[in-house]
C-alpha cells in the first residue's frame, strides 16, 4: 500500500490549469500512476480531435506522477511519444497509465499509455525522469505538525 503521504504528493501532478481542470487521480500506488482525462473542444484541434501537445502533457503527468509513487521528488529529462490512433475531443474519458520500468539511484524510467474509453491505445511513451531534492514525506508542506 502506498504511504498516504506521498498518495497525497501525487494527488498535486492532477493539475488545475486551462484544459487540465477535468483530470482526476484514479488510482496510484508503488511504481504506477493512472488518471482519467475528460477531453472536450477546448483540447482539440481543427479536425476534432485531441491535440497532440494536450496528450504530451497527459504523458508528462503520467510520467513523473509514477516515478513521485517510489517516494522522491523528480524532473523530467526526456520524452519519446509514438502517437498510434487519434484520440476523439467527444470521449467521455481518456485513460492515462505511467508504469515505472527503471529505478535508479539518479534516473527513473517510465512508460505510458494513453487510452480510449474502448481501450483502443492512441499514445505510447518513455519519459525519463531526474531524481532531485528530497524524499517527498520529508518535505516541509507535508511535515507532521505534532512531534
Amino acid at each position: 500500500m502506498l504511504d498516504p503521504i506521498i498518495y497525497e504528493y501525487c494527488q498535486e501532478d492532477v493539475v488545475d490549469i486551462r484544459g487540465f481542470d477535468r483530470l482526476e487521480l484514479v488510482d496510484a500506488d508503488e511504481g504506477r500512476f493512472v488518471i482519467h482525462a475528460h477531453p472536450g473542444p477546448d483540447c482539440g484541434n481543427n479536425i476534432g480531435t485531441v491535440h497532440g501537445g494536450f496528450l504530451l502533457a497527459l504523458v508528462d503527468i503520467a510520467g513523473t506522477g509514477a516515478a513521485d509513487t517510489l517516494g522522491h521528488e523528480n524532473t523530467t529529462m526526456s520524452s519519446t511519444a509514438s502517437f498510434l490512433r487519434p484520440a476523439q475531443v467527444d470521449d467521455a474519458y481518456l485513460e492515462v497509465t505511467g508504469t515505472v520500468l527503471k529505478s535508479g539511484r539518479r534516473v527513473i524510467v517510465t512508460e505510458v499509455e494513453i487510452r480510449r474509453p474502448n481501450n483502443e491505445l492512441c499514445v505510447k511513451a518513455t519519459v525519463s525522469t531526474a531524481v532531485i531534492g528530497q524524499k517527498i514525506t520529508d518535505l516541509p508542506r507535508f511535515a507532521s505538525d505534532e512531534k
